[in-house]
């Protein structure tokens, strides 16, 4: 009897404690607190056309494997040893940085960078650069790209401003310890040839074309996204605006003075501004 009960007592103990664990609080993870509210204001970056369908990088003594796989708007990296996904989104590309954007949520976005110099790649590590963007924006790093912080700095909102952002990771970058690319000297070759053309095919794409200039009586504007203008006079001087829709289009010039002017051209979706000099004669 008296076995029983001792046995009955246990048990009452060991259930009470192991509720008041079940209850007891997790370790808190603290998540990176600086968000964007939009990806990095360039177009996607097809990886699968710079480094092939397979990446392999050296990480401390780890060889990593990367499968890669792009569309025209997403490039997804997965593991090509456990198959696990480490990254899907968008990938632009802005002067020397590369930048990786997570879609957080609909209106959230991580912005990361990473950069080749010859077989270095500099900036895999994803997750560390969010908590550098929380550490350098606090220390008043970037505040040209702050829209908002709240009241106990658990959260901040930021503008993707791309030569903000490029300043902003060019003070990450400059302590980013590189990777070594494993792949051999002939897809390295290769690699910095496909990211060279790339790079040009993009330059092409971005660009306004205007003619003819010097113009007369019209100018036409050939773009690749809806966009606003305005006609600037050599005094600074507002002389005409309008929207520009993603074709040919026709500006009259015919009632204005001879000149130099500025056509400045405002992509609605990019949030990207280009300026032309034109002449009207």
């Amino acid at each position: 009897m008296k076995i029983v009960k001792f046995t009955l007592i246990i048990s009452i103990l060991v259930t009470v404690f192991s509720c008041k664990q079940a209850e007891a609080p997790a370790e808190e993870i603290l998540l990176p607190i600086s968000t964007f509210d939009a990806p990095f204001p360039k177009s996607n970056r097809p990886l699968s056309r710079i480094f092939g369908k397979l990446l392999l990088v050296k990480d401390n003594n780890d060889t990593i494997f990367l499968e890669i796989t792009s569309t025209k708007n997403d490039n997804l990296i997965t593991d090509g040893k456990s198959g696990d996904t480490i990254f899907f989104g968008k990938v632009c590309k802005f002067r020397e940085f590369y930048y990786f954007c997570h879609k957080e949520n609909d209106s959230s976005y991580y912005i990361s960078a990473f950069k080749i110099k010859g077989n270095l790649i500099y900036g895999l590590n994803r997750w560390s650069q969010y908590y550098d963007v929380d550490e350098n924006i606090l220390r008043g790093n970037g505040k040209e790209l702050v829209k908002s912080i709240n009241a106990d700095t658990s959260k901040i909102r930021l503008k993707p401003n791309k030569k903000e952002i490029r300043k902003l990771f060019g003070i990450i970058m400059g302590k980013a310890i590189p990777d070594t690319i494993l792949n051999s000297k002939t897809d390295l070759i290769a690699i910095a040839k496909r990211e060279l053309s790339l790079e040009k095919e993009a330059d092409e794409i971005d660009k306004i074309k205007v003619y003819p200039n010097p113009a007369t009586d019209f100018v036409n504007v050939e773009i690749n996204s809806t966009s606003t203008y305005q006609l600037i006079d050599f005094s600074g001087k507002i002389v005409l605006q309008g929207t520009l829709d993603t074709s040919e289009n026709r500006i009259d010039v015919s009632d204005k003075q001879a000149g130099l002017y500025f056509l400045n051209i405002t992509d609605l979706h990019k949030k990207e501004k280009q300026s032309v000099k034109i002449i009207i004669q």
